[in-house]
């Protein structure tokens, strides 16, 4: 166990010396301001050793819902919304929800922003049920064109209100991307996602 956390502390301080000279496509487990219009988004995460499905469609103009399964646990009602477009001045903000009947409720507010640099963004959430702790992350674009058979690639690093995660984002093509990182105390998360646009 000693090992494991050895090894995540360096990968975390290999991300952040990456991140600090120019820390995208987002992170592994907060949310972030984006919200697709007319597309269907399904990903499936392993991560802290919880596997869950979700699917959420962008159905009109800045608004989204769907579902979240965790297997062997709960099923969630998932609900976004953007409050305020992200502009060269202002961060993006968004509102959302993860919902089931008798059990704790999650409500988030969420901020966005490209920080100077094309390639880097940030966010961070606070909230309800599991956003109560806060969340925030960065994520950098090391290769914004795709070259020859290799994905576009992104670094990311945040903090989930349970602990640190780190790793990699690969873009396929416009519609595929898988993750793939550590979890701080749990070792190795991944993660596929399939967006359709209509």
């Amino acid at each position: 166990m000693r090992k494991i956390r050895g090894i995540t502390l360096i990968m975390f301080i290999l991300l952040a010396a990456v991140s600090m000279e120019a820390l995208a496509f987002g992170v592994l487990e907060m949310p972030t301001a984006d919200v697709s219009n007319e597309a269907l988004e399904l990903d499936f995460l392993h991560h802290r050793g919880v596997s869950s499905l979700r699917a959420q469609f962008g159905f009109y103009p800045g608004l989204s819902a769907g579902v979240r399964q965790d297997f062997g646990g709960q099923l969630y009602l998932i609900a976004k919304a953007a409050i305020l477009e992200e502009t060269q001045e202002w961060p993006g903000l968004a509102l959302g929800a993860d919902l089931s009947l008798g059990k704790r409720q999650h409500l988030y507010a969420v901020l966005s922003k490209q920080l100077g640099n094309p390639s880097l963004r940030a966010h961070a959430a606070i909230g309800l049920g599991r956003y109560s702790s806060g969340m925030a992350g960065v994520s950098y674009v090391l290769n914004p064109v795709k070259v020859k058979n290799l994905p576009t690639t992104s670094l990311f690093v945040e903090y989930d209100g349970r602990g640190f995660n780190g790793g990699l984002i690969a873009q396929f093509a416009p519609e595929f991307k898988a993750k793939i990182g550590l979890a701080s105390e749990h070792g190795l998360s991944f993660g596929v996602s399939y967006r359709a646009s209509f």
